[in-house]
């Protein structure tokens, strides 16, 4: 899949059974100039099928879909996952199936055509969109710090760790800038370099990872 740019059109996957959700969800896809085309399977063959071509950008799953979005994008690994969680399962982290494979995430009941579109478009550029709630359970999730000294610590520069508690925050890279009165390209260049220093690939795996290394809190 060639590189994405700003301009580029979409095309979207929906994998959600319950049909008045996913026909919503559609619905509201199609309000986004950036979409080229939308397709809502309500069985996993149909996804499946759909997934297969290769030519989607984004697979959209609930958490009841979640748990196989993995498999679904097996074949199509330019494919991003975006998981859309219910508010109780998002403030209880009850039901988080696929946060592992998910490139972002939002919350039903908070669902836009802005919100929407922003969380495509960050999608797009690597960035991992997650409502502050999300990654506060996630965060929780990820389990107790590592004994001290059992795993060393990456070194990171001043900078990179004010980025490094600024993502832990769940701060965009636009959020970052601002916060360091750096440019955007600036920000990205340290989000990149700390993911790098961590071994991680992606935002999330970046803070998990640091607060097991006891880098950052969780709280």
């Amino acid at each position: 899949m060639p590189e994405d740019t700003m301009t580029d059109r979409l095309n979207v996957v929906i994998h959600v059974r319950n049909v008045v959700v996913g026909r919503g969800l559609e619905a509201v896809l199609h309000l986004l100039p950036r979409i080229r085309s939308v397709s809502h399977c309500t069985t996993r063959p149909s996804a499946e099928t759909a997934v297969a071509g290769g030519d989607v950008d984004v697979l959209v799953v609930t958490s009841a879909e979640g748990a196989v979005a993995a498999e679904l994008t097996a074949a199509s690994p330019g494919t991003k996952v975006l998981l859309l969680l219910d508010e109780t399962e998002a403030a209880s982290g009850s039901s988080f199936g696929g946060a592992s494979v998910a490139d972002g995430f939002l919350i039903q009941q908070d669902l836009t055509a802005p919100a929407l579109g922003e969380a495509l478009d960050r999608m797009m550029l690597g960035e991992m969109p997650m409502p502050a709630r999300v990654g506060r359970e996630l965060l929780a999730r990820a389990g107790s710090p590592v004994p001290s000294g059992s795993v060393r610590p990456a070194v990171l520069t001043p900078r990179e760790n004010e980025t490094l508690v600024l993502l832990a925050e769940g701060m965009s890279n636009k959020q970052i800038a601002r916060r360091l009165s750096i440019s955007d390209h600036g920000a990205k260049r340290l989000v990149t370099s700390v993911m790098l220093k961590l071994g991680a690939p992606n935002r999330t795996a970046a803070v998990v990872i640091a607060i097991k290394q006891g880098m950052v809190s969780a709280a």
